[in-house]
């Protein structure tokens, strides 16, 4: 039996990458000190939707219904907060093993910038070791 490919069709152009930006912090924070130091992640997600409209509410609604409030390890109230959508990247091509998902156009850049930018297999590897992370 040969190699099955998996493969989501994409013909109706319906499914977006979305960046959904959340932060988490003391739940007893002072709201007026704008340079206070909050732990931000930028989760991406797959959503199919119609319009470009409706993909980024039903992001939005996914991202408010993500907020909770738990306890830390220092017995500290923190919650995690819905900040906003990051990104909203359309997806051209079929998804499967392969697919351009997501892009940037950094512009017309200087080559310099431009050889900087990837990693070596090992930097790539130290950076997705799991970190401890304090809450």
């Amino acid at each position: 039996m040969g190699f099955v490919k998996e493969r989501l069709y994409n013909k109706n152009k319906n499914w977006f990458i979305v960046e959904i930006i959340e932060k988490c912090e003391p739940v007893d924070h002072d709201e007026n000190n704008d340079l206070r130091r909050v732990t931000t992640w930028g989760n991406h997600i797959l959503i199919k939707a119609d319009s470009v409209e409706k993909a980024f509410d039903k992001a939005v609604k996914i991202g408010k219904e993500g907020e909770y409030k738990f306890t830390n390890t220092d017995n500290l109230e923190m919650e995690w907060k819905f900040v906003g959508i990051g990104e909203l990247l359309p997806i051209h091509e079929d998804i499967e093993d392969g697919a351009e998902l997501m892009w940037n156009n950094y512009g017309f850049i200087s080559n310099r910038r431009t050889m900087k930018m990837s990693y070596e297999k090992s930097e790539i590897l130290e950076l997705l070791k799991p970190k401890k992370e304090k809450q």
